[in-house]
């Protein structure tokens, strides 16, 4: 997947997951709901923002 369509992607994702986020905020749902919805987007950040995924790479970035 080219940089931009998962970068829409990942806007999308999580312009849903506010959505959904502020109505189960809004009316009376258990608040574990809102906990995993807060963590799933919380992963879509670390992973396409912060490239966390980069962490764990064995590649070391073309340095010989």
């Amino acid at each position: 997947m080219n940089p931009l369509k998962r970068g829409i992607f990942v806007f999308t994702g999580l312009l849903v997951l506010t959505a959904i986020e502020y109505f189960l905020g809004t009316n009376q749902v258990p608040q574990i709901l809102l906990w995993v919805i807060a963590i799933v987007k919380g992963l879509l950040v670390l992973q396409f923002f912060m490239h966390f995924n980069r962490l764990f790479d064995n590649d070391e970035g073309g340095h010989e």
